[in-house]
């Protein structure tokens, strides 16, 4: 190979490391469009709810609990018996002995500008009942014990998104113990001669993109409906037995209090996502930006190679940033129109103006319409992996290992040495 194709081959590898440049900034900025949607969907969580979280019920019951510390003193070489009274208030938290939920939820979705979020309401129901013990029991026989008014404690995580709530018990706002940071409470009457103590409540909540249940402790049981055909179970305990079609999912839980120990255990989870999300797909997208540029880089050597053309590094450089080009309209378009449309619109805005343009630098209509028909076939291939959520690994895999066997079979039969001689004899 003579020096001025040696010249060339490397201007032509730092041009392709230069249009890294524009894909890296496209790239930059789906990142930045992503954090303004998240900012966007965090303001609209603010005036309807955000993620919510359910924690309980639990009862919570005060108490004041008064004992005398004695305590022997040596005055003047005599013991004298020194007696302090002490007190000290805390609260006794039990939790239920079973509780049954159920939860029907109806999703939608709020614009904010160009944004969208995913909002649900939600009508939750639970039923159960508290075993209580005896006081006798929690008392330690050497202290006063004065028991305050106990609560049944409904944690909530953001109460703007409480629409009502009703049930065996009046509600009032606020948690009623310092467990939990916000919720619900209720006044029940003294337990003192009761043994079990039944609930029932309704509540409806608002919140956006995922729930969230802890049950506290007790033996529960969860049934869940949505018309959402995309939940993501999350959490320690995973649904037993779930239905997810069309048009909805259903989907059912049965946690043990052995399983489930401890105030601050996280419960059960679903998210109502969005498989591949928009700016996840626009993402994994462009980091196939310069697989694009170095394949056609390739096949434009090839035709130099094969077909004697002498393209222009320039001209390596336009159809480069024509290919970085589509990324940029990718996502401008994505955020408008639909997914599928806006790839479709900015895979035939960029073939057909590289085909175009290639008739002129390959010297050929049937060469360059062949060139795009590749270059399209290429881009479908990009959005079957798009599409693939759990696969695009496997098949961004399969499509480069088919792209390498197809390039090396087809110039198994060239003669390297020939082809350079010409192009010094050219």
């Amino acid at each position: 190979m003579n020096l001025a194709a040696a010249a060339k081959l490397v201007v032509i590898a730092l041009l392709a490391l230069a249009l890294l440049l524009p894909v890296l900034m496209i790239q930059n900025l789906v990142a930045e469009r992503q954090g303004r949607r998240n900012e966007a969907v965090a303001a609209i969580a603010e005036g309807w709810g955000k993620r919510q979280t359910i924690s309980g019920p639990y009862l919570a019951v005060p108490y004041e609990r008064h004992w005398t510390e004695v305590r022997q003193e040596s005055v003047d070489g005599k013991l004298r018996e020194i007696r302090n009274p002490r007190s000290e208030s805390r609260v006794l938290r039990l939790p239920a002995a079973r509780v049954d939920w159920s939860a029907e939820a109806r999703i939608g979705e709020k614009a904010y500008g160009i944004y969208k979020a995913r909002l649900y309401t939600a009508r939750l129901r639970a039923s159960g009942s508290f075993e209580l013990p005896a006081r006798a029991s929690l008392e330690d026989g050497t202290s006063r014990y004065k028991w305050g008014t106990p609560r049944l404690v409904l944690g909530v995580s953001d109460p703007l998104g409480i629409r009502a709530a009703s049930g065996t018990h009046a509600f009032t706002a606020g948690p009623g113990d310092t467990a939990v940071p916000a919720g619900l409470h209720a006044l029940v009457p003294d337990l003192a001669s009761s043994t079990r103590l039944e609930f029932a409540m309704n509540l409806e909540l608002a919140g956006s993109e995922a729930f969230s249940l802890t049950p506290l402790g007790a033996d529960a049981s969860v049934a869940m409906r949505a018309d959402w055909p995309h939940p993501s179970f999350q959490g320690r305990f995973l649904p037993a037995a779930h239905d997810i079609r069309a048009d909805g999912f259903s989907a059912s839980w049965n946690i043990s209090r052995l399983a489930s120990q401890g105030m601050g255990d996280a419960g059960l989870s679903v998210s109502f996502i969005e498989p591949a999300g928009l700016y996840q797909r626009l993402e994994r997208a462009s980091k196939y930006g310069f697989l694009f540029i170095g394949l056609t880089f390739a096949a434009f050597l090839l035709f130099e190679l094969l077909r004697r053309l002498a393209i222009h590094p320039v001209q390596y450089a336009l159809v480069g940033l024509a290919l970085a080009m589509f990324f940029l309209l990718l996502t401008a378009l994505s955020e408008h129109i639909d997914f599928a449309a806006a790839y479709g619109a900015a895979t035939a805005a960029c073939v057909g103006l590289i085909s175009t343009y290639l008739v002129w630098v390959l010297r050929s209509v049937r060469l360059a319409l062949a060139f795009g028909a590749a270059l399209g076939a290429l881009y479908a291939m990009l959005y079957a992996l798009l599409k693939a959520e759990d696969y695009s690994l496997l098949g961004g895999s399969l499509l480069l290992f088919g792209l390498l066997a197809v390039a090396m079979l087809a110039t198994r039969g060239v003669d390297w040495y020939v082809l350079s001689a010409r192009a010094k004899a050219t």
